[in-house]
């Protein structure tokens, strides 16, 4: 009976420790409604739904996207912030969970909004300045100038969205050889073989044309590598294509709008799920929504939700490793709303819980060890 009672004991304090986690939170800190010191660090407990702020970071100028190195011993973030933008990498200390700042570089185009990183590069997408950079990553965690920028040129169909070129994500292909990046401005994808090292890291391979106005924002592959799925902003709508020896294909396009509207939206994030049998899409303004789309064994989508955020403006959003929750960046209302998700179905449902934040952006997991 004691050896029993033990086991259980055990299976319970292991099940509640596979619970605590911790999040990572960018922000803007521009906001007129409330004050941010730019990044956030959260103890969060999955079951529960208890958070514990940890860290935050001071004077840190709009972190509005974080990213961590694959070997989870630094955050890299961009700094929006005009023709002053930066990028800057910082250590994280497990023992207290604080982050202490190790580089800040200044960027060859006005606003980065995304980045990503492996052990030798850290790659920006320039929003306003329709660029890309690519920065030397050092082992310290310390970067070097701009290495590399690749600039665009060109207008787009919207001329109050598209006037010019709009890199709004870069993302690496699983297998690692290829970056591909978003261009909203020019309703682009282009397509880079990535070379590690060398004195050219992103040697440009062809690129895709998306429906002209679509304003393509994020990509997300599936494992494989030989699907994507790419959410456009000022369409509203979620395209499946195929990637093969570098080209794309549109395979299918599906509306993340439910009806003809007459309303303002954003579309915004996008992720699949760990088992990768559902597709997640954000969608803001009037929208103010998350969209469940149920993906067939030929990669192609079905469109099976469509719920409200309970918040204003979500923007990134991600999945729990425990993969039955998702938390929501409510920008707007100051909020990362968490929702409840079924393994089965995919299907989300409000929690009525949420983190308070001031003008949250982007949120991640930690998952320190892993």
């Amino acid at each position: 009976m004691k050896l029993w009672n033990t086991c259980i004991f055990s299976i319970i304090f292991m099940t509640n420790l596979s619970a605590q986690n911790t999040i990572i939170v960018g922000t803007y800190t521009n906001s007129d409604k409330c004050n941010s010191g730019g990044i956030y660090i959260f103890d969060f407990d999955e079951n529960t739904y208890k958070y514990n702020l940890k860290f935050h970071t001071e004077n840190v100028i709009n972190p509005s996207f974080v990213s961590l190195s694959p070997d989870k011993k630094f955050l890299f973030s961009v700094n929006e912030d005009g023709d002053k933008s930066t990028v800057t990498s910082f250590s994280i200390d497990e023992t207290d969970g604080k982050l202490i700042k190790k580089d800040q570089k200044k960027t060859q185009g006005e606003d980065p909004a995304f980045l990503i990183s492996d052990d030798q590069n850290v790659i920006t997408a320039n929003y306003s300045g329709g660029s890309i950079n690519v920065f030397k990553r050092y082992v310290d965690g310390k970067l070097s100038e701009v290495f590399q920028n690749i600039k665009f040129e060109g207008v787009g169909l919207n001329p109050k969205r598209q006037e010019k070129s709009h890199i709004h994500q870069v993302q690496f292909s699983p297998d690692h050889q290829y970056v591909l990046a978003t261009d909203l401005g020019l309703d682009k994808i282009y397509i880079f073989k990535y070379n590690k090292t060398g004195e050219q890291v992103l040697e440009k391979a062809g690129e895709f044309d998306a429906k002209k106005g679509s304003g393509p924002r994020h990509i997300a592959f599936n494992k494989t590598g030989k699907l994507i799925y790419l959410v456009q902003e000022l369409s509203g709508d979620l395209s499946v294509l195929s990637f093969n020896e570098g080209k794309l294909e549109l395979i299918q396009e599906e509306t993340l709008l439910s009806r003809k509207v007459r309303f303002n939206f954003r579309a915004a994030d996008i992720h699949l799920s760990n088992n990768e049998r559902f597709v997640y899409v954000t969608n803001r303004d009037d929208a103010d929504d998350i969209t469940v789309f149920k993906r067939k064994k030929d990669g192609t989508v079905k469109k099976i939700q469509q719920t409200k955020t309970i918040g204003r403006n979500p923007r990134n959003f991600t999945i729990s490793p425990n993969n039955k929750l998702v938390l929501i960046a409510n920008q707007d209302t100051n909020r990362i709303n968490i929702f409840t998700r079924d393994l089965k179905t995919g299907l989300l449902t409000a929690t009525g819980k949420s983190i308070p934040v001031c003008s949250p952006v982007n949120v991640i997991f930690y998952e320190k060890g892993k």
